[in-house]
């Protein structure tokens, strides 16, 4: 799981280099915080209840790259108030979307039963209805090439040729491609090759 938790991290640190936010936050403050993200990320991916989003051995650690990736974009570089849900600007959608992964619920709930209160308050679910409704889209656009696929979550309906789904997944197979991933601490492994779908 660390080697994961760094991985993820490596990863959020390049995207969204912990400069971004000197304006408000120390840096030691943003990187211990981006840790935190990692490790919720992770600990939700390698969960045995929540199947992952790709097979193989590798399945879950590419699962959790592409959780990172989308958290990326829908929280604008893992901002702050974007994570607390703090202030108007911390919601999209006119302020129908909340937490990173900016899970559109307006007033009511999510399919879990959770308020967008409860998603900020608890990173876990708002990684987890974040990993439920990538899964919904999937399965919806299912007919559609990978890098469309996720066109039902950024788009709300399938859609080929979206830029949104493509700019998420092409980050993460990007990543996994150039960066070597070790399953375990201090022992590098041969590179996995590119995620499933890679362009």
């Amino acid at each position: 799981m660390h080697a994961l938790i760094t991985y993820l991290l490596s990863a959020m640190l390049a995207w969204a280099p912990p400069s971004d936010h000197d304006y408000y936050a120390q840096r030691q403050d943003t990187v211990e915080r981006y840790e935190s993200i990692a490790k919720d990320i992770a600990d939700v991916a390698m969960d045995p209840n929540e199947p992952p989003l790709f097979g193989g051995p590798q399945g879950r650690a590419q699962t959790a790259l592409f959780v990172t990736s989308i958290a990326f974009y829908e929280s604008g570089g893992y901002r702050r108030d974007v994570d607390a849900g703090d202030g108007p600007r911390s919601r999209g959608d006119g302020g129908r979307s909340w937490c990173i992964m900016q899970i559109n619920i307006g007033r009511g709930m999510t399919a879990e039963q959770w308020s967008g209160r409860d998603l900020v308050l608890d990173r876990h679910k708002c990684i987890r209805a974040g990993l439920a409704r990538i899964r919904e889209s999937f399965s919806l656009c299912h007919s559609l090439p990978l890098i469309d696929r996720l066109s039902g979550y950024t788009k709300g309906r399938c859609t080929p040729d979206e830029d949104l789904s493509h700019r998420r997944l092409r980050r993460a197979v990007q990543w996994w491609t150039a960066h070597t991933f070790d399953a375990d601490e201090g022992e590098r492994e041969q590179a996995m090759g590119p995620m499933p779908g890679a362009l």
